[in-house]
């Protein structure tokens, strides 16, 4: 038994998760992966790519380079592990080909139409929890929230990409040269989607699991001592007040995201191959 698996992306969450996905050869088996150039070039020519390995990047084991086409016929699913972009451009292919799909990038979601794409199947879309917990009680809570608040507090260089709207860049970087925190984004899922892609998926998350992104505010504080990623979550409705704190370490690969969000990945792959304890 077990499922069989290609990795959509294969930068340092996509490095991350074959990792850890290693250690269960016999539940879930990885295939290769899908990486810019085999998306562009419909035939990658048998190539391979080299896995961080002790001594650094391009140090570790070679893994097989598949065409989009050879991964949909041979994966029982796709683990998104690359960007919004990559949701957008090929997660409907994938889940039309009646292959599933498991999306780490939420916020590309905030666009309703896509999500309809993705969810028509065949195949299924299921949305990693990433870095935070409690969407369980959120999700059960659907229908009865008036409410969600997120606070994430962030190091500067975390928020800072290159399609960031100048104002923004210009905010974060007063902020990191002042060396005091300060707030520089308050606005709905889709602004903080808008500006901040690979940034912010905690937010898609929290909307996709209330049934509706326009109940999340969200504020961003660029903090230039934060050891950690904090996510500070109230959640306000009719069945109850519900507040979460979560404190994750960043990636040491890749700053902009937690290392919890490897971690989580993994998790949910381990139970779509049958691994329990289920929790329903």
């Amino acid at each position: 038994m077990g499922i069989d698996v290609v990795l959509l992306g294969y930068g340092a969450i996509g490095q991350a998760v074959h990792r850890m996905l290693g250690a269960h050869d016999g539940e879930v088996r990885v295939l290769g992966v899908l990486d810019r150039a085999s998306l562009a070039d419909p035939d990658p020519a048998a190539r391979t790519a080299r896995t961080t390995g002790p001594d650094g990047p391009g140090s570790g084991p070679r893994v097989p380079v598949l065409d989009l086409a050879t991964a949909i016929e041979r994966a029982d699913l796709v683990i998104e592990c690359a960007s919004p972009v990559a949701v957008r451009a090929h997660g409907p292919a994938i889940t039309g080909a009646g292959t599933d799909l498991l999306v780490a990038s939420l916020g590309a979601l905030a666009d309703g139409r896509l999500r309809a794409a993705l969810e028509a199947g065949p195949g299924r879309c299921h949305y990693s929890t990433g870095a935070i917990g409690g969407l369980d009680l959120i999700r059960a809570s659907a229908g009865t929230i008036n409410a969600i608040e997120l606070h994430t507090r962030k190091l500067p260089a975390a928020l800072l990409h290159p399609g960031l709207p100048g104002t923004l860049r210009s905010a974060i970087t007063r902020v990191a040269e002042s060396g005091t925190a300060a707030p520089v984004f308050s606005g709905s899922v889709a602004d903080a989607v808008r500006d901040f892609p690979s940034n912010i998926n905690v937010a898609a998350a929290l909307g996709l699991a209330a049934g509706d992104l326009d109940l999340v505010a969200v504020d961003i504080i660029a903090d230039p001592a934060a050891a950690m990623t904090r996510h500070e979550i109230t959640v306000r409705g009719d069945g109850g007040n519900y507040r979460f704190g979560i404190e994750n370490f960043p990636d040491p690969a890749n700053p902009a995201t937690s290392a919890l969000t490897a971690r989580s990945m993994v998790s949910g792959v381990l139970r779509l191959a049958g691994r329990g304890p289920h929790f329903i």
